[in-house]
């Protein structure tokens, strides 16, 4: 009997009332909600792009606390693009899934009048918009596909339900699409996805699969027509990964898959040959990474159509929906543990083993942070693989009180110049972390090559600043810069000159009296690097928001990222130099 009773209190305490977790992991309930359809989907992202072309946010249904990216940056509902859009495509293509409850919108924009490539991700939930996740590919001199967006046609096979014979189910659809990915990445020749014959893929716009009304060689299909014959070539070798792939939407009616993902160009090398024996050089010769968002439309388990909308962002950008990004270890600053001459040491020896590939002998401390451009990526990758050449004359500014050292020069990646800027912390003697500027001329003006780093000699003891003051004139400078109200900053030197990546272009007080600074919304996330008061130097990094709105020429939203030297002499600011990085606008620091 006690043996009884003990088994039934058992069994009592285990069907007792408890919260159950019988849904699978990461799901928050055993049955999908059925609640939104495809139609529901199709007319929640059509409400988005209506609202987009109305330039009227609070048009969206947006569910509270909604998530909205813009080229993977984070930004509030109406920021970004919403303030320069000017026209959007009546009809795109449209993809939705009923079973994760996103829906995708592709097609083309206009942004004070100039045409733009646009796609987007939309998520459900009871009927309201939480998940927006939207590229933007703008026009510029990088090279990138660009349709004529007045002659761009979405093939019509993504919105056709397929004969249940041709259908496949979601798992063999999202393998396949992966494998198409698996043979991008480090693309050889060898293909590990299927192909219809007839597979066509449209990017940006424009067809880089037939060579039928095109320009010969101006994209893929010049060297080779069709997707698998590409492949097979290795044209996309420059490819070293396919990154943080996710397959929000998979329709098996139609064969539609939508993956967003990014594609990584290390540019380790310049050159390299196809399977055919042909050599090709690559455009670009630094780091850069493009992030995508690419529909499937897959056939009895062939790859029959393709369309992407892509743009470049910096090397290695994070996207937030894939996950928490990271951060930067933190040390405590001791003064007496490296001085300026140990600083200085520092960023020499990792300005040479940019050169020598040799990173590994270096002094690193237990914890190291790394970013190019504002994002963290791993110490021997990015421009670890495509410098080539620094500055024998660089100008460095140390400080131990902040334990920094800022190497600023020129530095060439296979044989192109290009001006650094590199921010090198140390403790202890050790390298605690890395923040590297890099401004190449593509990015368009003002850019000047640069043939020698800035040079500026010591002061004598009657013309130097004392820190705090120098630090008053820095602060007096950004708080002019923030009134807009057409009123030069005290304490400017009557032949004080301003410079940007190498161009000198104008006085200092002209662009605060002639208002050439009202198309900056803000400087934010200003940082003091390092001060120098023997040769009158501050080192300043900060992030310069331009949202394009208004009547400024730009078209589009952007931000820079920035490093800005200050020569102080008796007091007064003599000189500006400032090096900058586009970056999508309203990128965080590291």
């Amino acid at each position: 009997m006690r043996k009884s009773t003990l088994l039934a209190a058992a069994f009592a305490a285990f069907a007792s009332p408890a919260p159950l977790m019988a849904q699978a992991p990461g799901q928050d309930s055993a049955v999908y909600d059925a609640s939104c359809d495809r139609e529901c989907l199709i007319g929640a992202v059509r409400a988005y792009v209506d609202a987009l072309r109305k330039r009227d946010p609070g048009a969206v249904p947006a569910a509270e606390g909604l998530t909205f990216t813009e080229n993977n940056v984070v930004l509030p509902l109406g920021k970004g693009l919403w303030g320069t859009v000017t026209d959007v495509d009546r009809t795109g293509l449209e993809v939705a899934d009923t079973q994760t409850r996103n829906a995708a919108w592709f097609g083309s924009v206009r942004e004070k009048g100039e045409p733009a490539i646009f796609a987007v991700r939309i998520h459900v939930t009871n009927g309201k918009i939480d998940q927006v996740e939207s590229v933007v590919h703008r026009k510029g001199a990088l090279p990138a596909p660009f349709g004529d967006v007045t002659k761009m046609v979405h093939d019509p096979a993504f919105a056709e339900v397929l004969p249940p014979e041709k259908r496949r189910p979601r798992e063999r659809l999202r393998a396949i699409a992966d494998s198409y990915f698996d043979t991008v990445e480090l693309n050889d020749g060898q293909v590990f996805a299927p192909f219809s014959d007839d597979c066509g893929r449209l990017e940006n716009g424009i067809s880089t699969t037939s060579n039928l009304n095109q320009r010969p060689g101006g994209n893929a299909a010049g060297i080779a027509e069709g997707c698998e014959a590409q492949f097979k070539l290795g044209i996309y070798r420059i490819n070293k990964r396919v990154r943080e792939r996710q397959y929000p939407i998979i329709d098996e009616e139609r064969g539609v898959v939508v993956a967003t993902g990014f594609f990584d160009h290390a540019n380790e090398w310049d050159r390299y040959k196809l399977t055919d024996g042909r050599e090709m050089k690559t455009a670009l010769k630094w780091p850069n990474s493009i992030t995508l968002l690419e529909a499937f439309q897959i056939t009895d388990a062939q790859i029959h159509r393709i369309e992407a909308v892509f743009t470049y962002v910096p090397y290695f950008m994070h996207n937030p929906f894939a996950g928490p990004g990271s951060t930067a270890p933190q040390y405590k600053i001791d003064p007496t543990s490296c001085d300026a001459a140990c600083l200085t040491g520092l960023a020499r020896q990792v300005m040479g083993a940019y050169v020598s590939k040799d990173w590994k002998t270096l002094p690193w401390a237990d914890k190291v942070g790394n970013a190019e451009n504002s994002v963290g990526i791993q110490v021997g990758e990015g421009n670890w693989g495509s410098i080539t050449a620094v500055d024998a004359k660089p100008l460095i500014v140390a400080d131990p009180s902040t334990g920094k050292a800022v190497w600023i020069g020129r530095i060439e990646e296979h044989g192109q110049p290009a001006w650094g800027a590199f921010t090198v912390s140390g403790a202890g003697g050790k390298i605690t972390a890395i923040d590297a500027l890099v401004r190449r001329k593509e990015y368009g003006p003002p850019y000047a090559e640069p043939t020698a780093a800035p040079s500026f000699p010591v002061l004598p003891a009657k013309s130097r600043t004392a820190r705090a003051e120098m630090l008053s004139g820095v602060e007096g400078f950004y708080q002019a810069i923030a009134r807009q109200d057409g009123r030069a900053p005290a304490g400017l030197a009557k032949n004080c000159q301003w410079a940007v990546n190498g161009v000198t272009l104008s006085p200092c007080p002209a662009p605060f009296t002639g208002r050439l600074l009202q198309s900056l919304e803000q400087i934010r996330d200003r940082k003091v690097l390092a001060v120098d008061e023997e040769r009158g130097l501050v080192a300043v990094s900060t992030f310069e928001d331009f949202p394009a709105t208004g009547q400024d020429a730009q078209t589009y939203p952007r931000t820079q990222q920035v490093v800005e030297l200050f020569r102080f002499n008796k007091g007064q600011i003599e000189r500006v130099e400032a090096y900058t990085a586009e970056l999508p606008y309203g990128m965080k620091p590291h």
